[in-house]
């Protein structure tokens, strides 16, 4: 009896998880979503969005096409991004008007994705995590030479500096070798835009066939001025440091920190003021279902 009524008050826990308001976007697949926070947030700002069929498809695998234009959003705003050409292809295989040809130029561009040896890119293959946390790393600033992005032990490096940096926190069965699903990069985008944005002070790097002679400094995160608005609003957990969204977002804040009527830490999230949800702290979650699945009585 014990262990059904454990498992009863962790369905009740679990659905009361999330408070969605009026500025969550309603998918009609929202029940398959894990990752509601990261879903509502990064289709509120416009970053990644659903299908015209009204779905999200969170399981859906994330092509390399797609993460480019990710990318863009997210660094450009999705308006400016949306405006995006070349007037050449980028790659043998991405013609000038191909529907992403844009967004990949531009990545290409920046250094922040490359092709395969045989010139071409493969829009439409998967991509595994850790090539789409390498992507996020190249946007919160990260040189790919200077951290050691590129050669044979490239996922190492990127590995090393994602979890560093905690851009797979909430998911607790991360495997880079696989490929990326669509809300798990929103769940690694959600964490990307939270993080402190970094700098060098000198950056002087030249690759001579396939050896990186390397001449620069370490990464220095940013220092937020006084005209960049503190995201958490000056509140508990701030500090000086520029993260990505206060850059690129200004208009996306997390308000207080509060407690659901489980006690459990949540806080919501606004866009102009204007409430996209509020969300129980992942890890309470996380630690609920490990508790119920252990056998342990809530």
């Amino acid at each position: 009896m014990k262990r059904l009524l454990s498992m009863v008050l962790t369905m009740v826990m679990v659905l009361s998880l999330v408070t969605v308001a009026a500025g969550a976007k309603e998918f009609t697949d929202a029940g398959s979503i894990k990752y509601t926070e990261a879903t509502d947030v990064m289709s509120a700002i416009g970053i990644i969005d659903g299908y015209a069929d009204g779905s999200f498809n969170p399981s859906g695998t994330l092509t390399r096409g797609a993460a480019a234009k990710i990318i863009c959003n997210l660094i450009l705003g999705p308006k400016t991004a949306s405006g995006l050409s070349t007037p050449t292809a980028p790659f043998p295989d991405v013609p000038a008007n191909h529907v992403f040809a844009g967004y990949i130029a531009y990545c290409a561009s920046e250094g922040i994705i490359n092709g395969y040896e045989d010139g071409t890119f493969r829009p439409a293959g998967t991509l595994t995590g850790n090539a789409f946390l390498k992507m996020l790393l190249g946007a919160l600033g990260y040189d790919p030479i200077i951290e050691g992005f590129v050669g044979a032990n490239w996922t190492i490096s990127v590995l090393n500096r994602a979890l560093s940096v905690g851009l797979t926190d909430g998911n607790e069965e991360f495997n880079g070798s696989l490929a990326a699903k669509r809300e798990e990069a929103c769940l690694y985008a959600l964490n990307m835009i939270t993080s402190t944005m970094v700098e060098y002070e000198k950056k002087n790097s030249v690759t001579i066939g396939d050896v990186a002679i390397v001449n620069n400094s370490s990464a220095k995160e940013v220092e937020r001025n006084a005209n960049e608005k503190d995201y958490r609003g000056g509140k508990e957990g701030a500090n000086g440091t520029l993260e990505f969204c206060e850059k690129h977002f200004p208009d996306l804040a997390r308000g207080d920190a509060s407690r659901d009527p489980f006690g459990r830490p949540q806080s919501e999230w606004l866009l102009k003021n204007e409430s996209i949800g509020t969300y129980v702290d992942q890890t309470t979650l996380s630690a609920t279902l490990k508790a119920n699945a252990s056998g342990v009585t809530l």
